[in-house]
């Protein structure tokens, strides 16, 4: 079976077609007689070539009388035999399960039947060359060989009544042009600036390129041929919080009693604002418009443009315009908002500005339109009741659904696209949801998705217990902190846990362990790219880091912490005062951050006290016993390394190694044996793997130490031991 939808046969395309532009051909027709009678009235002065007589002045004002126009003008025509035979190629197209493309267009576009002749008529060029001198002729301007607004309302609005009715139907904000079916060339202002007057009917028109192959052929997706780039489209399911509706019902209800109003709605993340946008629209009963990017004007000249533009079509649409205000915030778009307050406080058109601080210039909150509503973060509750809104018709297990509002806090468009694909994707909606969250990079950070386990993590016992504590209070925690409400005078919003110990002890890859076990990915933070020496510089860096990980879920790794969480001093340099106020805001950001924060370190005692009093879990790593070494040097060699079989292992959990060093031993021990070409892993090479790790830590071996952990030499039986029996006879 083909894949795609049914297209229709070309004859029948071709015939549809052919009806269609028949009528307009007719059309033309009656046109040209028009402009030939008018021309014959006006052609009987010598001079008529160079100036307009008395004699022509009252023709002209005879012809555009509207009353006589009116009274004259013939009866449209009756197209009862065209639509028949329309409805009979239908007919043979939905036979074969297709579409005709000119009615899947004008479905998909709600385009009538002027709009559909007028792309026609501007399309005929393309069919047939000999259009371009008629078009000249129609308009009285021979230069003129290409369709415009005006000869379409000669050629299909004949009447002053039609033309009046037609002519919005071609302009900036109709369908044809606002969905970009028509284009027009030599518009000066790529955001649509002021023309002057007329010019816009005098401008050529042509139509999009790949609309030709989908008339002729049904070669293209209607769908994306018929989109207006300003609509904002509901998502759908509308994943709103109860608080936030509660807010978007107020706005709305200030909008439904000022019809100009502007409604604000502050502190949602990115992925909820076009949620909320539509929210607040539908309860007002607005359709909503978005803005053009406004981070592409140069100057206040392109925002009043671009901003006016988006104004002026939610004003002859009817609708509502969604502004979002965060880029206004920034130092250096002081004069775009400027610009965008000066339209907006002149503009009689409902506004739904969203953002996640209060944009609040003092011109709009004394204007007496003004009205705003600060939503907060969804709580526990809130977050499984909109995977509740979420999933419904997928019945999922209400458990993992549980530990999903538990782990993640993810905004609507994430919440929807983990379940779309859970849906289309077939896989597990715990695997889906760190799919959506890892979409992003992190610029500060390395992310990294958990592939080692428990197994993988040798501890002894008392710590393997003391992470798997803290695992479960991840857990456990959002129901205690926002339910129960500990979050607030309890370490702030989220965990934090900090790791110490010797270096090789396992801080890191506990780190990692404890982020697979919740499901989530580790964000490591790169301190060579978040230090910096610019003043204000690694605050911002560091809160880039803290809120891609508040975004992701990820668990926040800071390795080797002490470089940035260090304490503070006294200022006797004019750099002291700058490293403690950077002190300062770490701990502030700390504080208040709801992510899974884990710093380890290699010395406690270089972390500031006020740090330290804010973890809710400390975990010593000490250096492994005899026990755990004994499963790190097992685990040290793959199954797939040539390990001399003669080899025993059992006396090396006696060596004083972390377990990185027993794994950098084995991993020396390999590359010796390959760079000596030999055969197997042996005694040999691992015994001088041993000393080199001790030279490296900057330690002795003792006597007989090495030796004793190796134990004695193996005894090789000869090859030709083989070929005897157990008493050594051939």
């Amino acid at each position: 079976m083909p894949n795609g939808p049914v297209r229709p046969q070309p004859a029948v395309v071709a015939a549809h077609l052919a009806l269609r532009q028949g009528a307009v051909h007719r059309a033309l027709r009656r046109a040209a007689a028009r402009r030939a009678k008018r021309s014959a009235l006006l052609a009987g002065v010598e001079l008529s070539p160079y100036c307009v007589t008395d004699q022509q002045a009252g023709l002209l004002l005879d012809l555009t009388d509207p009353a006589d126009v009116q009274a004259s003008s013939p009866p449209a025509e009756q197209p009862g035999a065209q639509t028949e035979a329309e409805r009979e190629l239908r007919r043979r197209a939905a036979a074969e399960g297709a579409t005709l493309p000119l009615d899947a267009l004008a479905r998909a576009a709600e385009l009538d039947s002027f709009e559909c002749d007028a792309l026609l008529l501007c399309l005929a060029p393309a069919l047939a060359p000999e259009h371009a001198p008629l078009f000249g002729y129609l308009v009285d301007d021979l230069d003129q060989r290409r369709p415009t607004a005006e000869l379409i309302l000669t050629v299909l609005a004949p009447t002053p009544a039609e033309r009046f009715a037609r002519l919005p139907a071609l302009g900036p904000y109709g369908r044809l042009r606002r969905f970009g079916l028509l284009l027009q060339d030599g518009v000066p202002d790529p955001y649509g600036g002021p023309e002057p007057s007329g010019a816009d009917l005098l401008r050529p028109l042509h139509v999009r390129p790949e609309l030709p192959a989908f008339l002729l052929h049904g070669l293209g997706d209607p769908g994306l041929l018929a989109h207006d780039p300003g609509q904002v489209v509901a998502p759908r399911p509308l994943l709103l919080d109860t608080e936030t509706r509660t807010h978007a019902a107020r706005l709305a209800a200030h909008l439904a009693s000022h019809p100009a109003g502007i409604a604000a709605l502050w502190g949602l993340p990115v992925g909820s604002r076009r949620d909320a946008a539509c929210a607040v629209a539908r309860q007002a009963g607005l359709a909503l418009r978005r803005t053009p990017d406004l981070e592409l004007c140069r100057n206040p000249d392109d925002v009043r443009a671009a901003l006016g533009r988006a104004l002026a079509a939610a004003a002859v649409l009817g609708s509502g315009l969604w502004l979002p205000t965060d880029d206004f915030h920034a130092p250096d778009a002081e004069w775009a908002a400027a610009a965008a307050v000066d339209l907006l406080t002149r503009a009689g058109v409902p506004v739904v500005l969203t953002g996640r601080t209060p944009w609040r210039p003092l011109a709009l909150l004394s204007s007496g339109r003004y009205a705003e509503e600060c939503a907060g973060e969804p709580g526990y509750r809130e977050r499984r009741a909109l995977w509740n809104t979420a999933t419904t018709g997928t019945d999922p297990d209400p458990a993992l659904l549980d530990g999903l509002a538990a782990r993640f806090r993810l905004t609507p468009s994430q919440l929807r696209s983990a379940v779309g694909l859970a849906e289309s994707g077939r896989v597990p909606l715990d695997e889906a949801v760190p799919r959506v969250l890892t979409a992003a990079p992190a610029r500060l950070a390395e992310v990294r998705t958990p592939t080692r386990g428990p197994s993988d993590l040798v501890l002894p016992v008392e710590q393997e217990r003391q992470i798997d504590e803290l695992a479960a209070a991840f857990r456990a925690w959002p129901k205690v902190s926002e339910e129960w409400g500990f979050g607030g005078q309890h370490g702030g919003a989220g965990l934090k846990a900090l790791f110490t110990g010797e270096p090789g002890t396992g801080k890191s890859l506990a780190a990692e362990v404890l982020a697979g076990a919740l499901g989530v990915d580790l964000l490591r933070v790169d301190l060579a790219q978040t230090v910096s020496k610019w003043v204000g510089e690694t605050e911002k860096n560091l809160d880039e880091a803290f809120g891609h990980a508040e975004a992701t879920g990820a668990l926040l790794l800071f390795d080797e912490a002490d470089a940035v969480f260090g304490k503070r001093g006294t200022v006797s340099r004019g750099t002291d005062r700058y490293a403690n106020l950077e002190v300062g805001y770490l701990l502030q950001r700390l504080e208040r951050s709801p992510a899974l924060v884990v710093l380890t370190t290699n010395l406690q005692g270089n972390l500031d006290e006020a740090f330290t009093r804010r973890f809710q879990f400390v975990v010593h790593f000490t250096r492994p016993g005899e026990r755990e070494r004994t499963r790190l040097w097992r685990m040290a060699f793959p199954p797939s390394a040539p390990l001399d079989p003669l080899l025993s292992l059992a006396g090396l959990a006696r060596l004083d190694l972390t377990g990185a060093g027993v794994m950098a031993v084995a991993r020396s021990a390999a590359l010796l044996a390959a760079e000596n070409d030999s055969a197997v892993i042996g005694r040999e090479h691992l015994g001088e793997a041993i000393a080199r790790q001790f030279r490296q830590e900057s330690r002795l071996l003792r006597s007989g130490e090495l030796e004793g952990a190796l134990g004695p030499a193996p005894v090789r039986v000869p090859e030709t031991a083989d070929r005897h029996d157990p008493h050594g006879r051939p």
